[in-house]
């Protein structure tokens, strides 16, 4: 591809969006460590060695290696990125109009024809549930925040020095984190965030890519009209008060819903091969907001014509398959009361995918009860994308929590078929069945769900989580906790405060996920997941060489904490070890 010098159109996403993570598997949560600690003491022996760095920025630069570009213009590009490129070169602007730019080449495509500038944000601000965990509720800097913040002072200064009077746009499901710190939005220089209609979801722009940034480019989102009657699009001009100062900024909400024919295939080569196969979920679940999008499948044809795309272009071997629930796919809502899972459909859908000639393919995300409510959907499945022992097949699950009363309150339809008071059944017959057929859940959990987790909640995690270990001692999984996140239909509740609010038993959950990811997860299987190469080996050594480093400080800290809290980390060692 030429040099484009200055297009109308730049698109880009900070480093951390932009790394294939050297194929590691995992490893895109790399970019929610800690980067620095402003608060490190300048006499103690870590600042001696590493300043305020946290996690080495040398590892992690290694880690988070560089996408490949041509003349700037980045080569891969995260899923959404290539949507809404698609839907712009669809919607009529030229080629020469639209580009992609690689991060660290953000600058040669900025200049005095430049009019919009896009950035994709995942999490900007490092207010997302693992980053709020890595780093005790943002007392320290993520990489996420740290590198969005790099690449949006790059572009206020690429900007100033070519006189460019192009509007700054930021968008992607991690803009709702400018609600909290809006001070950014001034610091950054963003004309607009844009945010969706309710908790925190994005707005489906690449179905109406053109009438967006047609809108944007003409100054239709300037003013804010209240009584603007609903189309497709609001501007609301938000007033927040911090530290006795008014800050005002430019929000914008676009309505677009767009049927399965109007979303693009993309044109260029996603990131990790990604393709999407559906949208929204319909399990219901509170703390989510992703139930709150309508329910779409894309037909087998389109999901082959995009990894076709990312295999001709991108020279990718394998496809992986982004929904919020697999086993949702292909399932009507309107008869499958239980949610039972459309096996037809999905041997129809994975056949089509292992059709293209993909050396391996795995979905993003899951749940337990989808994967055994249809005894024979997971043994054809995994026959359909050749799963085995030398090629296992991770993917993301909520298990949420130990907790029946948290699970029924927040989350009963994540069990349908199945009722609330069977969950720990359906956790532990979820595991065994995924195993059994070379599946590997990694499990997420969260802490201070809405702020209404109790002790004895906690502890329920904290002995599921053992029962599997002691009833099913060969599992494979991973476990997680995430803390508390308003967004989906509890954007209005508070967010936990992991640095101020952790109980001693929500600090057992933490310590005892981390032991059962160090024992179980590092030294036993670690090495069959992922990328294949010396890599993976390198790469086991160094976690379980750095793996116990957690648990040490989880111990330190509670010393420091409370006598209970240390109490908590020796009970858990005497029984749940």
């Amino acid at each position: 591809m030429k040099v484009m010098g200055t297009p109308k159109i730049v698109l880009t996403a900070d480093r951390t969006l932009m790394s294939p993570y050297r194929g590691l598997s995992l490893a895109t949560f790399f970019g929610c460590a800690p980067a620095l600690d402003p608060h490190r003491k300048k006499n103690s022996f870590w600042y001696k060695i590493l300043g305020n760095q946290v996690t080495p920025k040398i590892l992690f630069d290694f880690i988070c290696n560089y996408i490949p570009h041509t003349n700037g213009v980045a080569n891969y590009a995260p899923y959404g990125l290539r949507k809404l490129e698609a839907g712009l070169l669809r919607d009529g602007f030229s080629r020469q109009d639209v580009v992609i730019a690689h991060p660290d080449h953000i600058e040669q495509f900025i200049g005095p024809e430049t009019e919009v500038i896009g950035t994709y944000e995942m999490d900007p601000l490092g207010m997302g549930p693992v980053t709020m965990t890595f780093t005790y509720g943002r007392k320290q800097i993520s990489y996420d925040e740290f590198y969005n913040t790099e690449l949006h002072y790059r572009i206020k200064a690429a900007k100033a020095k070519t006189g460019s009077k192009a509007k700054v746009i930021s968008g992607a499901s991690g803009t709702w984190q400018y609600n909290y710190d809006p001070e950014k939005i001034e610091e950054f220089g963003i004309y607009a965030v844009l945010e969706g209609e309710l908790g925190g979801i994005a707005p489906e722009i690449d179905g109406h890519a053109g009438r967006f940034f047609n809108y944007l480019i003409n100054g239709d989102f300037e003013n804010m009209d209240p009584f603007r009657k609903r189309s497709d699009f609001k501007v609301n001009i938000k007033e927040f008060e911090r530290n006795g100062k008014k800050i005002h900024a430019r929000f914008v909400n676009f309505w677009s819903r767009p049927d399965m024919d109007e979303i693009p295939n993309i044109i260029e080569p996603s990131m990790h091969g990604m393709v999407e196969v559906m949208r929204g979920c319909g399990r219901g679940c509170k703390f989510c907001d992703v139930t709150l999008r309508s329910l779409r499948y894309y037909p087998p044809e389109k999901v082959v014509q995009e990894i076709e795309v990312n295999m001709k272009k991108g020279g990718a071997t394998s496809a992986w398959i982004h929904s919020d629930d697999i086993f949702v796919y292909g399932m009507n809502p309107r008869t499958a009361k239980g949610m039972e899972p459309n096996r037809e459909a999905l041997e129809e859908l994975f056949t089509a995918i292992m059709s293209t000639g993909v050396e391996h393919t795995n979905p993003t995300h899951g749940t337990l009860a989808g994967a055994i409510a249809d005894e024979k959907l997971l043994p054809n499945l995994s026959k359909i994308i050749k799963a085995s022992a030398d090629n296992f097949i991770g993917v993301q699950v909520g298990f949420e929590t130990g907790s029946l009363r948290l699970i029924e309150k927040y989350a009963d339809r994540k069990l349908a078929p199945y009722k609330p008071e069977e969950w720990h059944w359906v956790v532990k017959e979820g595991v065994k069945t995924m195993n059994e057929n070379y599946w590997i859940p990694a499990f997420t959990l969260i802490m201070g769900l809405d702020n209404d987790e109790t002790p004895e909640d906690s502890w329920d995690s904290i002995r599921l989580i053992s029962e599997l270990e002691h009833e099913q001692p060969d599992s494979m999984f991973t476990a997680t906790a995430l803390t508390f996140v308003p967004i989906g239909l509890l954007e209005q509740s508070d967010f936990f405060n992991i640095g101020n609010e952790m109980t001693a038993a929500q600090l057992g959950v933490l310590y005892k996920t981390w032991q059962h990811n160090l024992k179980y997860g590092i030294k036993k299987f670690m090495t069959k997941t992922g990328a294949k190469g010396p890599q993976r080996l390198f790469f086991n050594a160094l976690a379980r060489t750095l793996g116990g480093i957690p648990l040490g400080a989880m111990e330190k800290y509670a010393r420091r904490k409370s006598k209970e809290h240390e109490r908590v980390i020796e009970i858990i060692k005497a029984k749940y070890w």
